[in-house]
């Protein structure tokens, strides 16, 4: 039995980044105002630091990705609390191919664009993504995901015709 568990957090956004950013900025200014000019604008101070937290600590997201003895399963993990199942698939009766992003092998379902797609990666640029094709009741679907290489080997050591290195 091979069970390999990938982590990976997905990138912030450069509109995550400035709002943030922004956020803090509205907070200090409002502190600065309550402190020396008019002990009023204590409230928005508060309020505005409040979103700040929220911006910065509460919005991240991570995806998990777990091979278990034929099973594939992915989670989206949100603030390190809330865990949320996207997939459950068994490599047998579920999944389609996996393969590389851009494969010949794939290349079908990429420009089908009846075919749901779902990006569930890092979004960072040069990251290893693969493109995991699903049978489920209604028909197919396109996830792209970023195994790590043992996570491919283990894979590719029960199951060799489904998975392209």
């Amino acid at each position: 039995m091979h069970e390999k568990l990938v982590i990976v957090p997905q990138q912030r956004t450069m509109f995550k980044k400035i709002m943030v950013l922004v956020w803090f900025l509205l907070t200090c200014f409002n502190l600065f105002f309550a402190i020396f000019i008019f002990p009023l604008f204590i409230l928005p101070a508060m309020l505005f630091g409040f979103v700040w937290f929220w911006w910065n600590y509460r919005t991240d997201i991570e995806f998990e990705y777990v091979y278990f003895d034929g099973d594939i399963r992915i989670a989206r993990i949100k603030d390190k609390r809330r865990r949320k199942n996207i997939v459950w698939a068994t490599m047998e009766e579920s999944v389609v191919a996996i393969a590389p992003k851009g494969d010949r092998s794939v290349y079908k379902y990429e420009n089908d664009k009846s075919i749901p797609y779902r990006n569930i990666g890092s979004g960072a640029p040069g990251a290893n993504v693969y493109e995991l094709i699903i049978k489920k009741e209604k028909g197919l679907i396109r996830y792209e995901f970023e195994p790590d290489q043992d996570m491919v080997e283990a894979i590719a050591a029960r199951y060799p015709r489904g998975i392209v290195k």
